[in-house]
This record gives structure tokens, sequence and C-alpha cells, in this order.
């Protein structure tokens, strides 16, 4: 592969030029859009409802979009173990998936191309794509093409209406990544919401984050109860002395008070049933998110029977994954294939990425429909041997009208075959 081609910008130039500050190299890219970026402090304080609606409005303004609220938000809601879980389990269901290149001409599979594809690099890339669903966009940066290496640009540097890149998120000066100088190292992702599917969470996440924080400082106030002590004593050191014991029963538990003296203890946490205010609304939060994700929630939660479970199982891998499935494929095969050409790998423009979509079966059935097939025809017995972990050593004679193995029903001479080519 020929990877001799390397851009040079006049942009990063000028950039190198306004900072003053050196700029470490990246190889195989000096000209690379991660490295321009000004590092910044990402605003991880408590999120709120009005930054909420500030991001959206700065990200939707149509003559300066300005993403940086909102996915600063994003990042700040990440720390939700739910949230993490299901958007994990969603990527999962579609990375797990085998895939395949092959020629779109012929169908057949090019076992060559598709090894290039099974490294790290691709799975990530393939991360990221998939990302594109939560965040509303995805623009990964190819910075070095001899080891393959790529890099999300910060999602809050970007503007991808304008198709720009800010050196700072407030600041004017950036690149322009579709310029033909940059677009050649970059592959740029946008799903069709408006904000991206965490958006449509963020108000759920915000409220069970508040409820936890509540339901955190009520245990603190009322976990231990509440002691109070009534005396006829009027003199300071009796008043200290019950003071001193007073500090001390909540660890000690025992104490010498004054005669006279009435301790009550006020048992404050079963005031109003605080387990079911805060409890019942973090859990409808969680079904919330998951509905949103995943398309139902028995998938992550425990159900009421192990049918309703598969049938939201089915829901994910069949129709939300395949959905994911298909932008993947979209994007590379729009984008990252015709990059790869570029820089010498030997895809042709009939070399088509897609996922296996081949339907599981067991051992069992597909050994069924191969003892079927033997009546009508010749299977290949490397094929048979590797598949099914068979030692064979030869073909077994058989009489007319019979299975070579002898497992399968005999058939009338002439009769059609009834199934199609299996080798």
């Amino acid at each position: 592969m020929d990877f001799s081609t390397k851009s040079k910008s006049y942009l990063f130039g000028l950039f190198r030029a306004e900072t003053k500050t050196p700029t470490p190299s990246v190889k195989g890219s000096d000209s690379s859009i991660i490295m321009q970026l000004t590092n910044e402090f990402s605003d991880r304080t408590r999120a709120e409802i009005k930054k909420w609606r500030d991001g959206m409005d700065s990200a939707d303004n149509p003559e300066d979009p300005r993403w940086n609220v909102l996915q600063d938000l994003y990042a700040n809601l990440l720390t939700d173990g739910h949230l993490t879980a299901v958007m994990n389990l969603r990527k999962a269901a579609t990375l797990s998936n085998r895939f395949i290149i092959k020629d779109a001409n012929t169908g057949k599979e090019l076992p060559e191309l598709t090894a290039l594809l099974k490294a790290k690099w691709f799975y990530q890339l393939l991360e990221h794509i998939i990302d594109s669903v939560f965040f509303r966009y995805s623009i990964i940066e190819l910075v070095d093409p001899v080891t393959m290496t790529w890099r999300l640009i910060p999602r809050r540097n970007c503007s991808p209406q304008k198709g720009m890149v800010y050196f700072e998120v407030s600041g004017t000066k950036g690149v322009q990544y579709t310029d033909p100088a940059f677009s050649r190292n970059v592959v740029e992702i946008q799903s069709l919401s408006s904000f991206g599917l965490l958006n449509n969470v963020v108000p759920q996440l915000i409220w069970k984050r508040n409820a936890q924080q509540t339901w955190a400082d009520f245990s603190e106030r009322f976990g231990i109860p509440l002691i109070s002590a009534e005396t006829t004593k009027t003199d300071k050191p009796s008043l200290d002395k019950i003071e001193a014991q007073m500090r001390s029963l909540g660890q000690a538990a025992q104490a010498i008070l004054p005669e006279g003296t009435k301790i009550t203890i006020h048992d404050q946490v079963q005031k109003g049933d605080p387990h079911k205010v805060f409890s019942e609304q973090i859990a409808l939060t969680n079904d919330e998110v998951s509905k949103a994700f995943l398309g139902g929630t028995m998938v992550v939660d425990s159900g009421s029977s192990r049918s309703q479970s598969e049938v939201h199982e089915r829901t994910l891998n069949d129709i939300i994954a395949e959905s994911d499935r298909r932008m993947a494929e979209f994007a590379v095969n729009g984008q990252l294939i015709p990059l790869l050409r570029t820089y010498g790998f030997k895809f042709t423009d009939t070399s088509v990425f897609e996922f296996d979509r081949t339907e599981a079966m067991s051992m069992k059935d597909h050994w069924s429909i191969v003892n079927d097939a033997l009546v009508y025809y010749e299977l290949d017995e490397e094929w048979v041997s590797s598949t099914f972990n068979l030692a064979i050593k030869g073909k077994k004679s058989s009489a007319p009208g019979t299975a070579p193995s002898g497992g399968g029903k005999p058939v009338a001479q002439g009769k059609p075959p009834l199934f199609g080519n299996f080798q």
C-alpha cells in the first residue's frame, strides 16, 4: 500500500503562527485537526434544566450554532449507570454481529478484504458511528494512515451545520473540515435527529439526579434519628454534662444523665414513605431511558415473564439494531471505503461492506438440512467435516435411492430435488 501522500494545510500554518505555541506533530498527518484544538475546561457542574434549554438554543442558532453547552451536558449525564448500560447494550447489538466485504456483482465474500477490517481501529470506528445516534454527530479523523490511528474530534468544538471545527468553543477561528485539505482524512456521520437521542432523556436524567441527591440529603439528616433531652436542671455544669452525653449517645448508644432528664428519640425516617417518593421516581426515569434506547424495559430490568423479555430483546435485535447496522453500512460504503482506496487499500468500486444477516440456527437444525440434502447432492467433504467437526475418511457406498450416509429417507429414482444448491 502506498502511504506517501500527505496533506499540508495552509490553515494549520496560520493557526501555528497565530497561537505562537509549539504544536506537536502527528506521524502521517501534519495538518491533523485533532492537534489544533486548544485544551479547554469542560463544565462538569450540576446539570440544570435551564442549561439544557440554553444548550438547545445555542446549538440551533441559525447564524452561529455552537454545541459545547449541550455536549458538555451530555458528557455530564453519562455518569448515570443505567444510561451507560442501555447505550452499551444497544451498541453491542450491532458490534457483536459478523460483517463481511463482498463483491456487489457476484455476491461472494472477499475474505482478504474482510480480514483487513477485523481490526481494533475498525471496531472503534464503528462505535463512533453508532454514537452519532446518541450525540447527533460524530466527526472522526484519520491522523496516521500507517497505523490506521483514528481520533474522534471533540464534539463540543464542532459545528456540523457549518462543517467547522473551532479551536476554542467560544472563538471564531477554526478549520473547515469539509475543505479538500482535510476532508480526505475525515469521516462525518450525522443523524436525522435534531439534537441526538440523548436529548430526549435529558429532563428525566436531571430529575433522577436531583431525586438521588435529595434522597442522600434525607438519609444524612434522618438516617440517624433525632434525639432530644428534657431536664429540670438549670445549672451550667449539669447542662454541659447532658450536652456531652447527648453528643456521644448517637455513637455509644449509652449515657449517664442527671436525675429528672427525659430522652426522646424522634424517628423521622419513615415519615411520608421516602422510599416510595424517591425510589419510584428513579425507577420511572430508568424505564423512560430504557424505552427510548432499547424499545422496552425488560431487556435490562426485571420483567413479569420470560416471554415478554424475549419480545423486548427481539425488538432491540431485529428492529432497532437493524437501523443502526444500516446506518453503519451507509457510512462505511459511502465514506470509509473510498477513503481507504486513496491510501492504497485494495478495495474496488464493487467492494461492499455489510453485516451478516444469515438467520442463526442450532447445529442440530443445520445438520438436519444437510442430511436431507445428501439424498440428492454430493456435498464437499471438507466443508461438512469442518462445519460439524466430523473426522470423515471417505465416502460410504450406498444403494440407489438411499442417502450416502445411510441416515436419509429412500427416494424414488428421477424425483426432482426439493432443495437448492447447498454447496
